[in-house]
C-alpha cells in the first residue's frame, strides 16, 4: 500500500483521524526494469539473437542482441559509434566500432543515459502516478528528447486531461 496522501480529523470528533491514500505513487519515480528491456527490444526489434542496422546507401550490418540491446558497437546512420540501447558512444566510454560489451554494461550505459530523462520528468510532473503511467512518460520522452513534447506531455499530465494524453502521444512526432 502507497505511503498516505494526507491525514484529516474530521469534524464530528476530534480525536478521529482519516487517513487518504491512493494506489498512485509521489516523486521521485525511478524507472522499472520491466521498461528499461521494452525500450531496449524496442530499439533493437528483439530480444535475443541478431538484428540487421540498414543504412541510406543500402548497405546493412548485423549485430548480436541480448536482453535486447546490441552488444556490438555500430556506426548510426550519421556514423557516430552507437551501443545497446541506442547509447551515442562518447570519449569517456572508451569504445570503438566493432568493439563488444556485456549485457551488464549496456544496462549501465541506458541507466546512465535515463538520468536526465527520468530527472526532467521528475521537476516536471507534478501529480502522483501509477508505475506503468510513468514507465510510458519515460519511454516516449528517453526516445523523442527531454526537449521534444515533455512541457506539452506534462501540462496535459498535471492537469488531469487523460482523455486526450493517447491522442497526444499517438500524434506525437519526436
Amino acid at each position: 500500500m502507497p505511503d498516505a496522501l494526507a491525514s484529516a480529523v474530521t469534524n464530528t470528533n476530534p480525536n478521529s483521524c482519516v487517513t487518504v491514500q491512493c494506489d498512485r505513487f509521489a516523486k521521485p519515480w525511478i524507472a522499472t526494469e520491466k521498461i528499461k528491456t521494452f525500450m531496449a527490444i524496442w530499439e533493437s526489434g528483439r530480444l535475443e539473437g541478431t538484428t540487421r542496422i540498414f543504412y541510406s546507401n543500402h548497405t546493412h550490418i548485423d549485430v548480436p542482441v541480448s536482453g535486447g540491446f546490441i552488444l556490438l558497437v555500430y556506426p548510426d546512420d550519421q556514423g557516430n559509434p552507437t551501443v545497446g540501447c541506442g547509447h551515442l558512444v562518447v570519449p569517456e566510454d572508451n569504445l570503438r566500432i566493432g568493439q563488444s560489451i556485456t549485457v551488464a554494461r549496456a544496462r549501465e550505459l541506458l541507466n546512465k543515459d535515463l538520468t536526465k530523462t527520468e530527472r526532467a520528468i521528475n521537476s516536471k510532473i507534478h501529480v502522483p502516478l501509477h508505475q506503468y503511467e510513468y514507465d510510458a512518460i519515460v519511454s516516449i520522452i528517453f526516445n523523442c528528447g527531454v526537449g521534444n513534447g515533455l512541457t506539452e506531455l506534462s501540462h496535459r499530465v498535471n492537469h488531469g486531461d487523460y482523455e486526450n494524453i493517447p491522442r497526444f502521444i499517438t500524434g506525437f512526432r519526436c
